[in-house]
């Protein structure tokens, strides 16, 4: 089976990383006043890393949900994003990982004419503690 390339590391000044739990999508507020960074729609297989776990059977492949567990709820020690795309269309991925992410999908904004969004771009109040969702 082919190895797909390793997702680049951005590695950029972050001070604070917010992940809803409905629909997944991440917030960044970076260390200047008006650095906010919000995802732009991806379809499943550009979404998600596999996860990476020693405990984690090798014939099947697990996609990382962020909250330290994988999509389909298993959570282990040490389990953590690969630098590797998560592809659902293969056959080793995990059915539960597959499902999870079709409703995670389809929670995300989609514009009138049915076609995925991009969220909106809003600036939470100077000194809020409120998530910029």
């Amino acid at each position: 089976m082919p190895v797909s390339e390793p997702r680049a590391d951005w590695a950029l000044p972050v001070k604070e990383r917010w992940f809803c739990a409905w629909c997944y999508a991440w917030t960044e507020l970076g260390h200047g006043p008006q650095e906010v960074s919000r995802p732009r729609y991806e379809p499943p297989e550009w979404r998600w890393e596999r996860a990476d776990s020693e405990g984690l059977p090798a014939d099947v492949t697990h996609a990382y949900g962020y909250f330290g567990t994988t999509l389909c709820g298993i959570r282990q020690d040490g389990m953590h994003a690969s630098p590797y795309y998560w592809l659902p269309g293969r056959d080793n991925a995990c059915r539960a990982c597959k499902e999870a992410a079709a409703v995670i999908d389809q929670r995300w904004p989609t514009d009138p004419g049915g076609g995925r969004r991009e969220r909106p771009q809003v600036t939470p109040p100077p000194g809020s503690d409120w998530p910029p969702f």
